[in-house]
């Protein structure tokens, strides 16, 4: 019975070493036309990933954008987000590619990150380039970098400020996650 209590308890406490937590991740959007650059940034985004099963979800409140112009975060919540009724903007998917030779032994490595990026209610296929790298005390940072347009996610432009706001954002996301257990 005792052995039988181990063996479950080790692979319990297995199945939890390739699950990461991150809890104060940085997402932020940039675009920039001729006459501004639009810049808003969330450093309390939180985020889950499984080095065995390869998946990544990540989800910020769209309230916690801030941005360097008071009225433009504003404008952000009320006008184009409708963080009310959207709260959360969410990416759900998965990564693979990885060199896990390289990766366990400390080197950032590549990766093909593979997901729906649910923004202001409307979910999205995406699939970009993103890099991950193990320290030497069991954390893992990631980043990764893509394009969204506005207008597949349902977010219109005002026709005032048509020539003020681009088409798409780039969209740069950062994190750093603990194992499971330590993140509690």
């Amino acid at each position: 019975m005792k052995k039988t209590i181990f063996v479950v308890a080790f692979a319990i406490s297995a199945a939890c070493a390739s699950s990461m937590i991150a809890k104060n991740g940085m997402v932020k959007f940039f675009s920039t036309t001729s006459i501004m650059n639009i810049d808003g940034t969330s450093q309390t985004a939180v985020s889950s990933l499984d080095l065995d099963s390869g998946k990544v979800t990540i989800k910020a409140r769209n309230t916690t954008f801030k941005f360097p112009d008071k009225l433009m975060q504003e404008h952000f919540n009320e006008n184009y987000m409708e963080s009310e009724k959207f709260p959360v903007s969410s990416f759900k998917g998965t990564f693979f590619g990885m060199d896990h030779e390289a990766f366990n032994s400390g080197k950032k490595v590549t990766v093909i990150v593979d997901g729906i990026l649910d923004v202001h209610g409307v979910g999205k296929h995406y699939r970009t380039t993103g890099y991950l790298q193990k320290a030497a005390d069991g954390s893992v940072t990631g980043d990764t970098k893509f394009f969204v347009k506005m207008l597949d996610h349902g977010i219109k432009k005002p026709s005032v400020v048509m020539a003020s706001l681009a088409d798409s954002m780039e969209i740069t996301s950062k994190f750093t996650w603990l194992p499971a257990e330590v993140s509690k």
